[in-house]
């Protein structure tokens, strides 16, 4: 339950604490007075997104904070899941800081605002107007099927389940979107012709060159013919003339020893100019004319020159990297047809699992809908709606979010009239009771610390209100229930009165709450009911009211 609400720079709340009790409290208040400030920082402090716009004092930062009294409802889990020390009374706070920062703390611990909201959702249902137009939706209005059956757990291990189911579909798309996978034949063929050629790096360079010699074969053959001759051939050749020189002059060194130096010199040319003549003679002989050959080198060259320009490379190492990328890809490619036909197994056997869990889902939600309408009609009836019908029906869908199931209410208030869908003929007022009397069977079966009804008698009668207070007054047996009010029929039900007021000082006007004693109550609602005076029959009506 909620034990205490602290604000402090929040709009036109400079400061107040309040502390609220178990049961049935109400908070009353001229229109404009600040309820819907002070709720607005209560949804604040529960997770709601803010921003500058709530200071008060563009210098200061705004703190909200609230105080929970959590014990035996079981959530030390959550607090160890988000290391979070665990206390019986639980702090929440959230700062605003003048620069638009946000913080969220949960017992001082600094917290994500997810996770501040996780909390808030089992700490306090605000029930508003708003809600009252969400009970025409029929996703909302299964959500109600789902918390009067308690199914809580088996909803959220579907969604569970679905939301991996969701992931899966996106993984396999994306695969079917890959490009790679759209191309694998044409892939194949380029990754083929390109081995067939059994690339080779620096093949194209020798080829080159050896087709540079292979058309010029025949006057390569004489110049290496002339150059053999003039160093080896005949009887004045190069090669005889040197060693001639060098016999000199070894001669001329057993005279001299100085010459020796230039004896043996000499004898080094002639060795290597020999080895040169050789080698010159050797390549004479081995330079043949071979158009076969010619035919052969021009072929593979062609070959080459026209796989570069179909993948617009320069040479045959880009031809090998194409290779290789084409490779690559294809790989991918199988390993993604792989992971595509795992991904289609997973799918369908989570769709199996999907299906069955809906099932159960679907079977539960049946069993509890007679329950839930009988339990319906006897509220609404204590509610001075004596000829309500209501029916509650299934239709079975395909499997979304919510299981195979989609609800639909059906509503008639008057003898005769066969039951239609609510979106079509409820009231507002009805609206409002029909919301009433489901909280009040929901709350008995999924037992909330604290229920905030915002408004929810707008549209009734007095008479109407009175009895819808007595329904609040019942829910405060299991929870703890605050209702911000204009109608005094339901604040005379509450042993808790708070009272919201304005007051100005010093130029400025600021938003204030207390908690009211017996006869300051008695005078509130005596003035709710004395259109804002307190008369003598004002006051013995409230007195009435209250004994009511």
């Amino acid at each position: 339950m909620l034990q205490l609400l602290s604000i402090s720079n929040y709009t036109i709340i400079p400061s107040l604490s309040i502390r609220f009790g178990e049961g049935f409290s109400v908070i009353t208040g001229e229109t404009g007075a600040g309820k819907s400030i002070l709720l607005g920082a209560l949804s604040l402090v529960l997770g709601q997104r803010a921003d500058t716009s709530v200071l008060g004092d563009k210098t200061k930062k705004s703190v909200v904070e609230a105080v929970f009294r959590i014990k035996n409802y079981g959530w030390e889990d959550f607090f160890t899941e988000n290391d979070i020390d665990y206390d019986e009374e639980c702090l929440l706070r959230r700062e605003i800081t003048p620069q638009g920062k946000s913080r969220a703390f949960i017992n001082d611990t600094p917290v994500p605002l997810n996770v501040l909201r996780q909390l808030a959702e089992r700490l306090v249902d605000i029930h508003s107007q708003h809600a009252n137009l969400l009970l025409r939706d029929k996703h909302f209005q299964l959500r109600l099927i789902d918390q009067f059956a308690h199914l809580q757990k088996e909803t959220e291990t579907y969604r569970t389940h679905y939301g991996e189911y969701l992931r899966l579909q996106q993984q396999y798309h994306k695969l079917q979107t890959d490009k790679p996978l759209q191309d694998t034949d044409y892939l194949s063929f380029l990754l083929q012709e390109l081995e067939q050629a059994r690339l080779q790096q620096g093949e194209q360079q020798a080829l080159e060159e050896e087709m540079e010699s292979l058309q010029h074969a025949e006057e390569i053959k004489q110049e290496l013919y002339t150059s053999h001759q003039q160093l080896s051939g005949g009887d004045q050749n190069l090669v005889l003339n040197m060693q001639n020189i060098q016999r000199q002059l070894q001669h001329a060194a057993k005279h001299k020893a100085s010459l020796q130096v230039l004896a043996e010199r000499m004898q080094s040319i002639c060795i290597d100019t020999e080895d040169l003549s050789r080698e010159i003679q050797r390549e004479e002989e081995k330079t043949a004319c071979s158009p076969e050959r010619a035919d052969t080198v021009r072929e593979r060259l062609d070959l080459l020159y026209g796989l570069q320009q179909k993948h617009k490379v320069r040479d045959e190492a880009g031809l090998i990297e194409k290779q290789q990328e084409l490779q690559g890809l294809l790989q991918g490619a199988a390993d993604a047809e792989a992971e595509a036909e795992s991904l289609r197994k997973a799918i369908a056997a989570k769709e199996k699992e999907l299906s069955s869990l809906a099932g159960a889902l679907h079977q539960k939600r049946e069993a509890a809908l007679p329950e839930m309408q009988q339990a319906v009609v006897g509220q609404l009836q204590r509610m001075n709606m004596p000829h309500v019908r209501t029916l509650v029906r299934l239709e079975t869908v395909p499997f979304g979010e919510n299981g195979c199931d989609e609800a639909e209410f059906l509503f008639s208030a008057n003898a005769g009239t066969p039951p239609q869908p609510l979106s079509k003929i409820a009231s507002g007022g009805e609206i409002s009771r029909i919301m009433l009397a489901l909280k009040a069977l929901i709350s008995q079966k999924n037992i909330l610390p604290t229920i905030l009804f915002d408004e929810i008698d707008n549209g009734v009668s007095g008479e109407v209100s009175s009895k819808m207070g007595d329904v609040m007054r019942n829910i405060a047996r299991y929870s703890q229930v605050i209702a911000i009010t204009h109608q005094a029929q339901i604040a005379a039900k509450a042993p808790q009165h708070y009272l919201v007021y304005k007051e100005t000082a010093d130029g400025h006007t600021r938003s204030d709450i207390r908690r009211l004693n017996e006869a300051e109550s008695l005078s509130e609602i005596a003035q709710m009911l004395g259109d804002g005076k307190v008369t003598p029959s004002s006051l013995q009506m409230a007195e009435t009211l209250r004994k009511a």
